[in-house]
């Protein structure tokens, strides 16, 4: 929704998506003078990143990634997510 409220209200800002976020894209929003929407607990993944709490009324989906067969204690996690949906 962020993305869409963005788009239609704010057709000056220009949004990018990066496959992945790694050094390469913190270095090319600092080199570029552009904003990343990030976590607080990325501050501390690169030198130069940081983290400016926003209160918007904006939720942002997460995920889990494992491996195709999860040892017992990603199983437990994955469980206790799954209680508490």
């Amino acid at each position: 929704m962020l993305r869409d409220d963005i788009m239609k209200n704010h057709p000056e800002i220009n949004i990018v998506d990066f496959d992945l976020y790694n050094v390469e894209a913190f270095n090319r929003c600092e080199n570029n003078n552009e904003v990343l929407l990030a976590f607080k607990s990325w501050e501390s993944v690169h030198p130069l990143i940081r983290i400016i709490p926003v209160e918007w009324d904006y939720t942002m989906p997460f995920g889990i990634l494992h491996s195709k067969k999860p040892s017992v204690k990603v199983k437990r996690l994955i469980k206790a997510i799954n209680k508490v949906k």
